[in-house]
């Protein structure tokens, strides 16, 4: 990108090596909202649910198929959010979309908590928090991301994204902890209506001070000219406070675990994720947060500079848009739907129990393996994102999702063991892990930032589609034909949706931001 001088808007000059010491704030500050936002939460404790829920609601008539039904309310609710978040981001700014959005999904899902039973009551719900959390999407917070860095974007768009599979499996741990039941301040608290409404305080304790300091897009006032900058330690310590609070419960549910069974490398990798939540507060803590953004985005007319690339009418018309819309939507299926179920199919496929007769430690080990997911994600994602920097990011995503395809396959075969379970699991994860990369930065390369938001927020509600009705569809599919079938079903649709990513071609050169007087000269080049 080039610099622009005199009166109107500026790019800092800066090199490929920088850009971290620069965008680390903005990086750290949406990692956090992206990890306690609406695609883990939710995602990653359902599967610890299930067992409570039916056991409340069973005798009324519900299904396991039923309880994850609320994951086909939560994407319809996403998909047609998806385009109206996409606007207000353009509209208002990604910053003040992902502050309001984390505020009303932390209240939605401490509502979670008011479930009777009733089968519309609970679609209610559900719908109201993919309503109130759209914008914790990975939508706004890859925004400024892809803004702040542009050599090393994909590595930048791996570590933000990886906070995913860090909180996700966290917070397995720490809604388990809260089911079985703590003492706080000499009250008892336990079961799964307690976990929702503790669930619901993460985002509102941890992420919301950050993303008030940190978060800040180049259009956005920079950090070091805000009022709040000089108030970071008492906000820092407000998030350090409920960051400790959460560790402390997933160290309550992990530590008995490995004194009892020794060292897992599920345990292993809760003790490793642990440091990783702490690290974006103390690093706020001890350096200046009032890094130079890569653009003065503001001319001196006030009008917002023009960032390169298409608008979502013209990203419509092209066929890549609706290539990747509808690839996007098979892959989302096979990868997304079976990270809910992975409890149950380990309490199937490896210890050969049904969830009515499952013990309390079948249980607890499905868990134990079900949280592995996370360590993948975090490979997958930081290794995905060193990779496409350097190739070409369709056929990285190409190898890449078959290793979840291979996956799937394995664990459909009779006699699965605890081994080759945990090695599929690894795969699955590894796989899931660059799939919102992927998606992110094939946006900004193949339709550029102009409006980024509305076209990744129209590509991701396709992809909503196959994440939300994969987990109750492919349920449905297991109760009827057996997970053998199903799983290896899951893995050739993989596989085969893949291959279209082979077809996008060359990256696309919209070129360097203008200033709004050349604006209509830039749009005749392009």
């Amino acid at each position: 990108m080039t610099a622009q001088t005199g009166s109107h808007s500026e790019q800092a000059p800066v090199g490929p090596t920088k850009e971290f010491a620069r965008g680390w704030p903005v990086l750290g500050a949406a990692a956090v909202g992206v990890g306690l936002g609406l695609s883990p939460l939710p995602f990653y404790t359902i599967g610890v649910m299930i067992p409570e829920l039916l056991k409340a609601f069973g005798p009324q008539g519900w299904t396991a198929g039923d309880v994850l039904s609320s994951l086909m309310v939560y994407t319809i609710g996403a998909f047609l959010m998806s385009p109206i978040i996409g606007i207000l981001a353009e509209r208002f700014g990604a910053r003040r979309v992902a502050l309001v959005s984390i505020v009303l999904f932390s209240a939605s899902l401490m509502a979670l908590a008011l479930n009777t039973g009733s089968k519309p009551l609970y679609w209610l719900l559900w719908a109201i928090v993919a309503v109130a959390g759209a914008g914790t999407l990975p939508i706004t917070f890859t925004r400024p991301v892809n803004n702040w860095f542009n050599a090393h974007r994909g590595m930048a768009l791996g570590i933000a994204l990886i906070a995913t599979g860090v909180f996700g499996s966290l917070a397995k741990y720490f809604t388990q902890h809260i089911i079985e039941g703590i003492s706080l301040f000499g009250l008892e608290i336990s079961g799964w209506r307690a976990a929702y409404v503790a669930l619901g305080l993460l985002p509102l304790v941890i992420a919301l001070p950050i993303n008030l300091l940190a978060l800040r897009d180049v259009e956005d006032k920079p950090a070091k000219t805000a009022v709040l900058t000089r108030f970071k330690w008492p906000v820092l310590a407000f998030a350090a406070a409920g960051t400790f609070a959460l560790l402390a419960m997933v160290w309550a549910e992990v530590w008995p675990l490995f004194q009892q069974n020794g060292l897992r490398l599920s345990y292993a990798q809760a003790f490793v994720f642990m440091p990783l939540v702490v690290l974006p507060i103390l690093l706020m803590l001890v350096l200046p947060i009032g890094t130079t953004p890569p653009l003065i985005a503001r001319a001196a007319s006030g009008k917002a500079i023009d960032l390169p690339g298409l608008t979502l009418g013209q990203a419509l018309k092209t066929w890549r848009f609706w290539l990747l819309a509808i690839t996007f939507v098979p892959i989302s299926y096979a990868v997304g739907a079976v990270i809910p179920n992975i409890e149950q199919i380990v309490t199937i496929k490896v210890f050969g129990a049904t969830r009515e007769t499952a013990t309390a430690d079948i249980r607890s080990q499905a868990v134990e393996l079900a949280a592995l997911t996370g360590l993948a994600v975090l490979a997958g994602r930081l290794i995905g994102g060193y990779l496409i920097d350097r190739f070409w990011a369709p056929a990285i995503a190409f190898i890449f999702l078959a290793s979840p395809a291979l996956a799937l396959y394995l664990l459909g075969q009779p006699g699965v063991s605890v081994e080759l379970a945990t090695l599929a699991i690894l795969m699955i994860g590894f796989g899931a892990g660059v799939e919102y990369d992927f998606m992110a930065y094939m946006v900004s390369k193949y339709f550029g930032m102009r409006q980024y938001a509305a076209i990744y927020c129209a590509i991701y509600g396709f992809f909503a589609i196959g994440a939300g009705f994969g987990p109750k569809v492919m349920s449905d599919f297991a109760d009827a034909q057996g997970w053998t079938l199903t799983l290896i079903q899951a893995g050739i649709v993989l596989f085969i949706s893949t291959i279209p990513l082979l077809f996008l071609g060359k990256y696309k050169d919209y070129g360097s931001p203008v200033a709004p007087h050349n604006q209509g000269e830039a749009e005749a080049k392009g």
